[in-house]
């Protein structure tokens, strides 16, 4: 079985209900979730003014912020 990559594993972690959405500000466009990892750590990980984080070990996009962009959208909105 090939390994996993991190567009595979995200929508997984997303299927199995690891991604929990703690906050959603519109206005300021800060997103805040946890997501629990395979080996069972909680990672924290969102967007702050559309700048993705996510505290785990990975170099570039990681599974975690997969699974999030995949419930979350930006706010397309023009400014009024």
């Amino acid at each position: 079985m090939p390994r996993e990559n991190a567009a595979m594993k995200g929508r997984r972690l997303l299927s199995e209900g690891r991604l929990t959405l703690r906050r959603v500000d519109p206005d300021t466009g800060l997103i805040v979730a946890v997501c629990k990892g395979d080996s069972g750590p909680i990672y924290e990980l969102g967007f702050d003014h559309g700048e993705p984080h996510c505290d785990c070990a990975a170099i570039g996009r990681c599974s975690h912020l997969v699974a999030l962009a995949l419930v979350t959208t930006p706010d397309e909105r023009s400014p009024s």
